[in-house]
């Protein structure tokens, strides 16, 4: 755990997703005041910020290409979100965004995907894109998941980025998991939660006392502490091939993190792309390119 406990302490420099300086600076003025005043509504704030996405535009391009699907509205526990189909006589291969994204930011792999002659399916998260919400978390996007694979399904592989590939590991290891699953490329996966909670309290600045209360807000809500919802424990009940690809240059998440969870899985691999950073393997032509063989050659053989 790497949570700072000391009020002293230099903290090592984290980034997190839709973070400017500028709101950075913000934000750590507001906590520095409130902190000030009450601990405890510092740590309210910062609990709702934390499960809070800030919004991405989807520009006249994406929409583009998100037109050239079947769109639909599904209503799922964690509320109604958009889902996007690409029909092929191929299995079906679902695709999940990341943290602060939305379908249309993994065009370049839906398109190598569809290439290959695959049924695709997308959806916007909670609070992403165009679906339902202000707030989101583990449980929304997992729920939402599972609610896609069941609409749109029997799903033979899964390929998700970041906050959504810790979502997929999470599904991936539930005894309710989908049978036909034959295999899952995650890109960018974070060892746990701890590590985005971490990120998060060193961004905004909090400090021990705050990050204290913010703690007990988070087990108190969830029932677990943030590391506990663990990657690297989720990696022991799956048993389907795994591709982990990390950018080598990645900005939010250390490479290393794949490596750590790869040495858990059951069939997993570890492709690290040099100098890229934590979404670059999304737009690196070659990296796409060997994302969607790895799922065309364990999907379409095995069907």
């Amino acid at each position: 755990m790497t949570t700072p406990l000391d009020d002293g302490a230099a903290l090592p420099a984290r980034r997190i997703p839709g973070l400017t300086s500028s709101l950075e600076r913000r934000a750590r003025l507001l906590f520095r005041i409130v902190s000030v005043l009450s601990p405890a509504l510092a740590a309210r704030i910062a609990a709702r910020l934390f499960v809070t996405p800030r919004a991405r535009p989807i520009t006249p391009e994406e929409a583009r290409f998100l037109a050239t699907a079947v769109s639909r509205r599904l209503r799922t526990p964690a509320g109604e979100i958009q889902v996007y189909d690409w029909p092929a006589t191929g299995p079906t291969v679902l695709v999940l965004h990341g943290w602060i994204s939305h379908a249309a930011r993994l065009q370049g792999v839906i398109e190598a995907l569809r290439a290959r002659g695959l049924h695709v399916v997308a959806f916007d998260a909670p609070a992403h894109g165009r679906s339902y919400g202000a707030r989101a978390d583990l449980d929304s996007f997992r729920r939402a998941l599972d609610a896609v694979s069941r609409a749109c399904g029997p799903v033979t592989a899964i390929l998700a980025h970041s906050f959504g590939a810790l979502t997929a590991a999470a599904w991936m290891a539930e005894e309710s998991a989908p049978a036909a699953l034959r295999a899952a490329v995650l890109v960018g996966l974070p060892r746990d939660i701890g590590y985005l909670f971490d990120s998060f309290v060193i961004a905004m600045g909090l400090r021990a006392h705050v990050i204290a209360r913010l703690r007990a807000l988070f087990q108190a809500r969830y029932g677990r502490s943030p590391e506990q919802y663990s990657a690297r424990l989720l990696a022991q009940h799956i048993h389907i091939p795994v591709l982990l690809v990390h950018g080598g240059a990645d900005e939010l998440v250390p490479a290393g993190h794949a490596g750590q969870i790869a040495l858990k899985l059951r069939d997993g691999r570890v492709h690290v792309v040099p100098g890229m950073n934590h979404s670059g393997p999304l737009h690196d032509p070659a990296t796409v390119a060997l994302m969607a063989t790895f799922i065309a050659e364990r999907v379409i053989i095995s069907s």
